[in-house]
């Protein structure tokens, strides 16, 4: 049987997470072999919630398809598209469902998607949605209402070490600390070295720092450049590197960034996305040599 990624957490090994799109439809055929290519391989497979701003297929769908191949599944949850009933009626679906893994997350603008007349929510913020989910595990809902029957969940949140300043991410980043993580999956990061503070923070209280490494693509820079990839910041050296390349070179890039931050020990493992291009994360983990 496939260990738990909180057993994984608690391992001591260095973690390899990934990250795929639910369909924008349901025709999820396309993520089946995804899925199949990386189950055995990585420590868990997060599935984002209308990422960007974008609507798809509610992630605790997607992660129930992950769970049924075999794969261990982290659901993110953001607080952008449902009031507190409705956070608190879809993470007790999930659990239902046997979906042990949450990323609670704010959410992007929906001025940055496709549906950008629709009213975002922000009934409650990240913090407010991670004491939510220690509530329910507890046994109640957040007004105290006793549960028939409490879900388990390993809890998890972001930060975003290349902000600038890194201030204000570091002052949200404690009060997720204080209110009892498990793990957290940072944005994007292309200086390792901005993972410090976070993950000082962090080992006082026993939470383990995973750190994203994301696929850059050529035909995406001006996307890079103009803020349309909310909690991105990508150097001018690093997409000098990638303007006219091939993907390959994208592949190249975060191969060398993941075996840089095993080799340093510069926080706990790596969590690999790539947009549009999920089949290539196998090639990615192939290529660091991790």
């Amino acid at each position: 049987m496939k260990r738990s990624f909180k057993e994984a957490l608690t391992s001591g090994k260095f973690l390899v997470t990934a990250e795929v799109a639910s369909p924008k439809g349901i025709d999820a055929d396309s993520l089946g072999p995804i899925v199949g290519n990386l189950k055995d391989t990585v420590d868990a497979i997060g599935v984002g919630d209308n990422p960007r701003g974008v609507m798809s297929m509610s992630p605790w769908a997607a992660c129930h398809l992950i769970s049924e191949s075999g794969g261990e599944p982290i659901m993110h949850l953001t607080c952008r598209d449902r009031n507190r009933m409705a956070l608190q009626s879809d993470l007790l679906a999930a659990a239902f469902l046997g979906i042990r893994n949450v990323l609670c997350v704010t959410g992007d603008h929906v001025r940055f998607g496709d549906h950008i007349d629709a009213m975002p929510v922000y009934d409650l913020d990240s913090v407010q949605l991670i004491e939510t989910v220690r509530s329910l595990t507890g046994g109640r809902d957040m007004t105290g209402h006793e549960l028939a029957g409490a879900p388990e969940f390993c809890v998890g949140a972001v930060a975003n070490p290349e902000s600038d300043p890194v201030g204000p991410q570091l002052f949200k980043f404690k009060k997720k600390l204080a209110s009892g993580i498990d793990f957290v999956l940072t944005h994007p990061v292309f200086n390792p070295d901005n993972l410090a503070p976070f993950v000082s923070e962090a080992k006082e209280k026993g939470v383990k720092v995973i750190a994203g490494v994301s696929l850059l693509v050529a035909e995406e820079i001006p996307g890079y450049k103009d803020g349309s990839h909310p909690g991105l910041f990508v150097p001018d050296e690093v997409l000098a590197d990638i303007e006219g390349a091939g993907i390959e070179k994208g592949i190249e890039i975060a191969a060398r960034l993941i075996g840089t931050i095993k080799d340093k020990g510069l926080c706990d493992g790596v969590h690999i996305s790539a947009p549009g291009h999920e089949e290539k994360i196998i090639d990615i983990i192939k290529s660091s040599g991790i």
